[in-house]
């Protein structure tokens, strides 16, 4: 199977899916003044030229090249920073007012104590990531996945992912960059994808991998996660080794919220006994306890056939609980070996 390259007419404008809050408009570049300190809602300005693009993959005169691409770094998305992305006052909407995302309480700020919010920590992600694919010795074979799904239904129908991505623009605006700047560039270029369905850090591992593939028409050499220092343990000793991805291609880029020595101490008591354990238990997430978070934040099962749309029989059995201990996954040594035997052409690049 050849490489899908096309962002209008192949595979990936095809195939993957739209942002849960997609919508047509057009985007404006915009000169605002900062709004007042004690302002709930900034006044809307009129619209410019910038042009802001809301597609998985974006639309694009020049299809995306993924010739070489074989790098996957992941961004993990744990909440929503909601302003609205197709806004002309996007820039007024700063992703380091905690007023504008989604948190949960365990995230939000504490004045009593000192604590600041956790999306600053969110925000730092989702620049590294896009660090990463912009620095001169990752451009030409890294992409960066923004990886999470619409968990907050209730309150918005944004993915996480998009989001984030919103996020980064929002920084990039308030930097003066009114063409969206760097963010905007990978976006058109399909060096930043959204994996919009995760609801879990397994999904947010296997679900990036998949769009990876999808993509690119290869599965990624080597994997960088990002996400907090304190879930390094989970990924690299247990969704990393319930999919067999080999221990040497997966890395994790640790970023913590900031802490103290309580702070740190009942977090990493916290994440050993409500993140680790069960993951331990119940590798898939399947079981009753993961399988109904996963209910919780939006999860639909039926999503697990588009996902793997035209994808290996084992990776189809992965998504759907159905993996066989002796299963050879592409990605597995043993599936190397097969697809070079078999003249396979969407395996790993090496």
């Amino acid at each position: 199977m050849a490489p899908a390259t096309s962002a209008g007419t192949c595979t990936p404008s095809g195939t993957l899916p739209k942002s849960r809050a997609h919508r047509s408009y057009n985007a404006a570049s915009i000169t605002v003044a900062p709004p007042t300190v004690d302002a709930e809602e900034p006044p809307v300005r009129e619209a410019g030229n910038f042009e802001h693009h809301d597609h998985v993959i974006p639309r694009s005169d020049a299809s995306p090249n993924y010739e070489g691409v074989e790098n996957l770094v992941i961004v993990c998305c744990h909440a929503i920073f909601h302003p609205d992305g197709s806004s002309p006052s996007l820039p007024l909407y700063s992703p380091y007012d905690e007023r504008n995302w989604h948190l949960a309480p365990f995230q939000v700020s504490n004045p009593a104590t000192g604590k600041p919010g956790e999306h600053e920590t969110f925000v730092a992600h989702v620049l590294a990531g896009i660090d990463i694919v912009k620095r001169p010795t990752s451009k030409n074979d890294t992409l960066v996945v923004i990886s999470g799904g619409p968990t907050k239904k209730a309150l918005t129908p944004l993915s996480e992912a998009q989001s984030y991505y919103n996020a980064a623009l929002a920084h990039e605006l308030a930097l003066g960059n009114m063409g969206g700047g760097r963010t905007r560039e990978l976006f058109t270029k399909g060096r930043i994808l959204l994996e919009e369905h995760a609801t879990d850090s397994f999904q947010n591992f296997v679900f990036s991998i998949l769009l990876f593939r999808r993509t690119t028409g290869v599965y990624p050499k080597h994997v960088r996660i990002i996400t907090h220092a304190f879930k390094a343990k989970r990924f690299l000793h247990l969704h990393a080794p319930a999919i067999k991805w080999l221990p040497d291609r997966v890395q994790v880029q640790g970023i913590d919220p900031v802490m103290s020595k309580t702070d740190l101490e009942d977090t990493v008591r916290g994440e050993e006994m409500y993140g680790y354990k069960p993951w331990l238990k119940d590798p898939f997430g399947v079981g009753q306890e993961l399988g109904q978070k996963r209910k919780v934040r939006g999860w639909d099962g039926e999503v697990a056939a588009e996902l793997t749309e035209g994808l290996e029989e084992s990776v189809k059995r992965l998504l759907n609980d159905e993996l066989l201990y002796d299963d050879v996954l592409p990605w597995t040594k043993s599936g190397l070996m097969v697809a070079n035997r078999e003249g396979f052409t969407f395996t790993m690049r090496f």
